[in-house]
């Protein structure tokens, strides 16, 4: 349904009407002093001309509690939809691998109480979807995702997800297609060495 929802709004790209594979993780999330569980999910339609990566996070019970800004996010002309504001950052032993992005936003149409908060890019385009998920190996033990209020960003809506071998073998699963196929049309669009060498100086013997 997030597929065909984020289509429509026109918040991320997708290639089609149809649910792409997905991982999930469950963590917490916490808004104030209240928390409550949450989903994080992880998809990948690998598809080079349009599929799409996108990860987002599935936040229960936001239209009954109210307690954050969640309209300020939802739709294609959200005023937050084009802010860098949420922060999504992996820890493990060997340090710690984040972004800040802009979020599209949504109620999720089989669950009109839950908020989805996603970031999405084109296959054919790898960025910092891509260089994320890219780093994310079986040293890693947890992704927090920062989310501060579109008009006051000392406010917060925060989700923690713990990760282990098993869980990152999961959504290595998922996600590996999209990374290849974002390898690979990355590197058909470099342009070819000369065979001279690096000078493109001509000959003027």
């Amino acid at each position: 349904m997030a597929a065909a929802v984020a289509l429509l709004l026109g918040v991320g790209p997708v290639a089609a009407l149809v649910e792409p594979p997905t991982a999930a993780l469950e963590g917490t999330v916490q808004v104030g002093a209240e928390s409550r569980p949450a989903h994080l999910r992880f998809g990948c339609a690998a598809d080079p001309r349009d599929g799409a990566l996108s990860v987002e996070l599935w936040v229960p019970e936001a239209f009954t509690r109210k307690d954050f800004d969640y309209d300020d996010f939802e739709g294609p002309d959200a005023p937050a939809g084009r802010r860098a504001l949420t922060t999504i950052r992996m820890s493990g032993e060997h340090g710690m691998t984040e972004m800040s992005t802009a979020v599209a936003g949504w109620y999720a149409g089989d669950d009109p109480d839950t908020f989805v908060l996603a970031v999405s890019e084109v296959v054919r385009r790898p960025g910092k979807v891509a260089r994320l998920l890219g780093a994310l190996d079986a040293t890693r033990d947890r992704i927090l995702w920062v989310q501060p209020r579109f008009d006051d960003a000392t406010r917060t809506l925060q989700a923690s997800f713990a990760l282990d071998p098993a869980a990152v073998a999961k959504i290595h699963a998922v996600v590996a297609p999209c990374l290849a196929a974002g390898a690979g049309a990355a590197s058909a669009t470099r342009p070819s060495p000369s065979p001279h060498g690096s000078s493109s100086k001509p000959d003027r013997r």
